[in-house]
Formats: structure tokens, C-alpha cells, sequence
């Protein structure tokens, strides 16, 4: 009755095998110690941390797919000059060369 669950990730490919690691894997990582009780290197850690987060910064698709609709509905409704100086005020880049050439021109 009861399946013994295994945490290998040798299965998954392509680019969802990153967010693939198992709960308890994560966990021990974040805490710094290895699922064995070994405490890990905390240079290793904070390595791992360090680019866990620049990924995260990277590919925050939820702000991605919001810049977007912000930009292509907001075009319809705001000059260029506006639209770019709210993108910058709410935290975003400003507004791309290709974007005004596609939204502006």
C-alpha cells in the first residue's frame, strides 16, 4: 500500500528540471545542512543562494507578462513620454527602443 518516493530528478529534462528539486532538497540547502546531518559549506550556500536569487530577478515572468500588457494597452492610452515616465516611477525600465518603434512609430 504504501510507495516509497524517491527524490531523483534524472527523469525530468529540459528547462523545468531546475525547478524540479524536491521540497526536502530545497529545504536542507536553504538551511545549510545536507539531508545526511552534514552541515554544508556555507561558501557553497551562499553561492547557491547568490544565484538562485539572480535567477529569480531574472525571469520573474508574473513582471514580464504585467510590463507587457502595461505597455501595449497603455500605448492606446498614454503619449509615449507618459507611458515611459510611469513605467520608470512604478519601478520598470523605461520603454525599449523596439517598443516605441512598435507602439509609437
Amino acid at each position: 500500500m504504501f510507495q516509497a518516493l524517491t527524490n531523483s530528478i534524472d527523469a525530468i529534462e529540459g528547462p523545468e528540471a531546475i525547478d524540479a528539486v524536491p521540497e526536502s532538497i530545497e529545504r536542507a540547502i536553504l538551511d545549510g545542512i545536507d539531508l545526511s546531518g552534514t552541515p554544508l559549506p556555507k561558501d557553497m550556500v551562499a553561492f547557491y543562494k547568490e544565484v538562485m536569487q539572480k535567477e529569480a530577478d531574472r525571469i520573474c515572468r508574473v513582471r514580464v507578462a504585467m510590463r507587457k500588457k502595461i505597455i501595449s494597452t497603455g500605448a492606446k492610452h498614454y503619449d509615449q513620454e507618459t507611458l515611459n515616465q510611469r513605467l520608470i516611477d512604478a519601478g520598470w525600465e523605461g520603454l525599449k527602443a523596439a517598443e516605441i518603434a512598435y507602439f509609437f512609430s
